[in-house]
């Protein structure tokens, strides 16, 4: 019986030696096979840069001249200032169509600090930026401005009107009517939309806003939310990176 028992232990082991390989073998091949379909997948699927997306759009963009938007601001009046930070200033304007019919737009024009280096850089990243995206929670780039002559630098941007100023505002400012909460949660809920947008769209490479505050979440005459200054963003990590480096630049929204 020793015996017996002996021999049928050691058939059952040769059994799972032989096995053993063929079954490693096989699972080998299995997730090669899925990495190599990973991998077409992914290269299949990769996201555009910004700067390729705005090639080719940026037709859609107006190419403003400093006369117009001078004509448009009653030559950048102070009545029509609308608001006012370390990027220069925003002025209500009126434009006309490119060819002169048609309605006249309301739009909102900034003007930005030319005195450095990094103003030129945040204007740049602006028109690229708005320039290449599109969604209904991000407020809209009709057009730009750039002149270099000899009275300096000159970089203005052009967008469309926001009546409702910014959540900053109705949050802060107790002259304005008090926002009810059902208009709240319709706001916070755009503005995720518009940051799950630039986090996770597929078309383009992710885009890091860096600058999420109330007073850049921007309200269309509906209390539609639409998130604006992009001089801040960057693309977020490409190829085989897995970080960038930025600085915090913003702060947190309040709600009470």
């Amino acid at each position: 019986m020793m015996k017996c028992f002996t021999i049928f232990k050691d058939k059952s082991k040769s059994k799972k030696r032989r096995s053993a390989p063929q079954l490693s073998n096989h699972r080998k091949s299995d997730n090669l096979d899925l990495r190599r379909v990973s991998k077409s997948t992914d290269s299949y699927s990769s996201p555009r840069s910004i700067k390729e997306m705005y090639k080719e759009r940026e037709q859609n963009l107006r190419d403003f001249s400093l006369f117009e938007l001078r004509e448009a601001t009653n030559n950048f009046n102070r009545l029509l200032k609308i608001g006012e930070g370390g990027f220069g200033s925003v002025y209500k304007g009126t434009i006309m169509p490119p060819n002169g019919l048609g309605d006249s737009m309301v739009v909102a024009i900034k003007k930005l600090n030319t005195q450095g280096l990094q103003g030129h850089k945040q204007w740049v990243a602006e028109v690229q930026i708005l320039g290449a995206l599109d969604h209904p929670n991000l407020v809209k780039l009709l057009g730009y401005c750039a002149l270099d002559g000899e009275r300096g630098i000159q970089r203005l941007l052009v967008y469309e009107y926001m009546p409702n100023k910014s959540l900053e505002d109705h949050l802060f400012n107790r002259a304005m009517p008090t926002v009810p909460w059902r208009t709240r949660l319709h706001i916070i809920l755009g503005a995720a939309q518009g940051m799950a947008y630039l986090h996770e769209d597929a078309e383009v490479q992710q885009v890091i806003y860096r600058d999420f505050k109330s007073s850049n979440v921007l309200l269309d005459k509906d209390f539609n939310p639409k998130l604006s200054d992009f001089g801040l963003a960057r693309e977020g990590p490409t190829g085989g990176q897995t970080h960038v480096s930025t600085a915090v630049s913003s702060e947190m929204i309040k709600l009470s």
